[in-house]
């Protein structure tokens, strides 16, 4: 599997993990604190690199079986910023 793939793949796994995550389990302010720094990296790509990431993100959203998991998905590339502000 290519390498950009399973990096993808496990930055989505643990957003996701996070985000199903109860407030009691992991204060939200921390879960933030953890995942901004990374996605502050995504967001310091080129147009077409953050056009790859959020392909490569919705293709995990694709092999997500679980409902829940897959909207998460779904919304994870304009959360974190890969999608044009029109």
């Amino acid at each position: 599997m290519d390498v950009n793939k399973v990096l993808v793949r496990a930055f989505v796994s643990v957003v996701v993990s996070i985000d199903l995550t109860d407030d009691e389990d992991i204060d939200p302010d921390i879960a933030t604190d953890i995942l901004e720094p990374a996605a502050a990296l995504f967001r310091d790509l080129s147009d077409e690199g953050c056009r790859e990431v959020a392909s490569l993100i919705l293709e995990c959203a694709e092999l997500e079986a679980n409902p829940e998991r897959r909207r998460i998905i779904l919304g994870l590339p304009e959360a974190i910023g890969l999608l044009d502000e029109e």
